[in-house]
């Protein structure tokens, strides 16, 4: 293959992949009944606010998967939350090992804080939709 039709085929997926992100954002999704912010920064503690269950990270989300989701994900439930973009990596992976996709992804900048993601993990119904 060569490297134009390699360019293309891999801009098609990278396509393909925002209007997949475009329609889940689309879909209405029920509150999740659970939320993650990390408390280092005032849009995270916002999007927290209000919210009956919230894990704090202060960063780092070690404490956040053994003690809360890793339980919790044993049966596949809704979690949204704001984090920067590594706490996010590493929990839409976690997440992926669950069962769980990013029903929402959305991306947040302002003040001094890095890229803040505002994202939901949902657990898929059989025919292909979100719980």
């Amino acid at each position: 293959m060569d490297w134009q039709r390699r360019e293309f085929l891999a801009g098609a997926g990278v396509a393909a992949g925002l209007v997949a992100v475009g329609v889940a954002d689309a879909m209405p999704l029920p509150p999740a009944p659970m939320a993650v912010a990390d408390r280092r920064f005032a849009a995270a503690r916002a999007f927290a606010a209000g919210r009956t269950r919230v894990a704090w990270i202060d960063g780092d989300i070690s404490d956040l998967w053994y003690r809360t989701l890793d339980p919790l994900w044993r049966t596949p439930v809704a979690v949204a939350g704001m984090t920067d973009y590594g706490a996010f990596f590493c929990l839409e992976r976690l997440a992926w090992d669950r069962g769980l996709r990013t029903a929402r992804k959305t991306g947040h900048r302002g003040g001094d804080a890095p890229l803040l993601i505002e994202w939901m993990f949902a657990p898929r119904r059989a025919h292909g939709g979100f719980a």
